[in-house]
């Protein structure tokens, strides 16, 4: 066991999206809802009128689940159950924003659940998997598909499907039905802990098996159980609560979260409007293209809203590749399809290259920005092709216009410089602000993580060219 800080654990995240890494995995007990705000397991005794967990398992074991459902379904839910709490809105919109793809949860409320909603997730960008509901054999394939980017495991079940495991017996059942699919499928992952003591030996065994960083984070002390591992990254002390937790990882990312509660729109609130786009909007939006029908795909366009159009690096070395008249292009969910050229913009070296949107592509489509760029400003790339797959994060080094020497090109004018990391593949990715609009896309840049210089063709010197070549 090491001591970290929360700052080391912000560090970490932002290095992952830095360089494209996979996300820690979230495994939330119920500290986390007992912080939100749902009453504890010694109120759950009171309200059941027994003395304490030996009298309360028969006391359960003999209702059904709708019994169950019955008994408990408003003490399951925090006072007021329209109300999203910062703590579960911080870490919503840090899966929006893609820090987060799944979480683990032994709660059976939909704290979460609202959550994801009032971070303005659709039901496409998320997945609920309720253990006890799935089937244990489904699992495995919807764990690994691309779509819905965000899962949601509840391991003991869920109060609104009516099938929780309260015993120790049904504890043990429900995680020994979906540990052979999970334990391979979570192996080298790493974990973010919360809300849990880790003591459920079912639970720890999930989470230990995996072979990667455990950041056990907790307002208590480690457990001695606990402090012998050597993965385990250790931040504790009273102000690591779940509630204070999430945003302060959101605000240290630059995530923006209102510390105010929430109400979920599903709720009667009114629906996000038309021109608000999500990470996963931004995803959708970003398309591989391929030079055959089943090869990999060789370099990265993107989707506009309007022009309805696909844009991508015009670079010659790039567009020879291809069949203008065929050119295969990898959704985000893995599907492929075909399209054509429309034309190329030739009057600088990076085009850019404007294809058509085949009829089967159902992004939504990003929106254009033609402003500046400042320097220090946050921009997201999203990367569909090469060895980065992903997103990834950066700063504008300066707002102002460079040059920059490109073999075999020469020099070439009316790039911007940003600090990120890309790989081959990247060449025509979209760099969007924290709006979700495009700024620009990528044209060139260094492999070296010590030195991430990237360069981008900003949209304000190509958006007009759109329409015509």
């Amino acid at each position: 066991m090491v001591t970290r800080s929360l700052q080391d654990l912000i560090k970490d995240l932002a290095d992952r999206r830095r360089l494209s890494e996979a996300p820690p995995v979230v495994l939330l007990g119920a500290g986390a809802s007992a912080g939100a705000g749902v009453p504890t397991m010694d109120a759950l005794y009171r309200f059941c009128g027994v003395a304490g967990f030996e009298e309360f398992v028969p006391y359960i074991e003999a209702r059904t689940d709708n019994e169950r459902y019955r008994l408990l379904s408003e003490f399951l839910q925090t006072q007021d159950p329209l109300e999203v709490t910062p703590g579960y809105r911080a870490l919503a919109e840090l899966c929006e924003k893609a820090y987060f793809d799944i979480v683990l949860t032994t709660n059976f409320d939909p704290l979460l659940d609202d959550a994801l909603v009032a971070a303005g997730m659709r039901r496409r960008d998320y997945l609920l998997l309720i253990n006890g509901v799935l089937r244990a054999d489904r699992l495995r394939w919807l764990l690994s598909s691309r779509s819905p980017r965000v899962k949601v495991v509840k391991l003991h079940g869920d109060l609104f499907h009516r099938f929780m495991a309260w015993t120790p017996a049904e504890m043990q059942q429900y995680i020994d039905d979906v540990h052979g699919t999970l334990g391979p499928f979570l192996n080298t992952r790493d974990f973010i802990v919360v809300g849990s003591s880790l003591r459920d030996d079912r639970i720890r065994a999930l989470v230990e098996q995996t072979g990667g960083a455990i950041w056990f984070i907790a307002p208590s002390a480690v457990p001695t159980e606990l402090a012998g591992l050597n993965s385990l990254r250790a931040v504790t002390g009273p102000e690591v609560t779940f509630e204070r937790v999430f945003p302060a990882l959101a605000d240290g990312l630059g995530v923006g979260v209102d510390s105010r509660p929430t109400r979920p729109r599903m709720r009667g609130g009114a629906a996000p409007p038309a021109a608000t786009l999500t990470t996963d909007d931004l995803i959708a939006a970003s398309v591989g293209l391929a030079a055959s029908a089943g090869g990999p795909p060789i370099m990265t366009g993107f989707v506009l809203a309007n022009p309805r159009v696909i844009v991508t690096d015009g670079f010659s070395g790039n567009t020879g590749q291809f069949d203008p008249n065929a050119i295969t292009i990898l959704m985000s969910s893995g599907r492929r399809t075909t399209t054509r050229a429309r034309h190329l913009v030739s009057s600088h070296p990076f085009g850019p290259w404007v294809l058509d949107v085949p009829p089967d592509l159902q992004s939504t489509g990003l929106q254009l920005s033609t402003d500046a760029l400042r320097a220090g400003e946050t921009v997201h790339t999203a990367v569909a092709a090469g060895e980065r797959v992903g997103l990834s994060t950066g700063t504008v080094v300066r707002g102002s216009d460079t040059q920059l020497n490109v073999d075999p090109i020469g020099r070439v004018t009316n790039l911007l410089q940003i600090r990120a990391v890309v790989s081959p593949g990247a060449s025509g990715a979209p760099v969007v602000d924290s709006s979700m609009r495009v700024r620009g896309f990528v044209v060139a840049g260094s492999q070296d993580a010590n030195h991430p210089d990237t360069f981008i063709y900003a949209a304000r010197h190509w958006h007009s060219r759109l329409n015509a070549g």
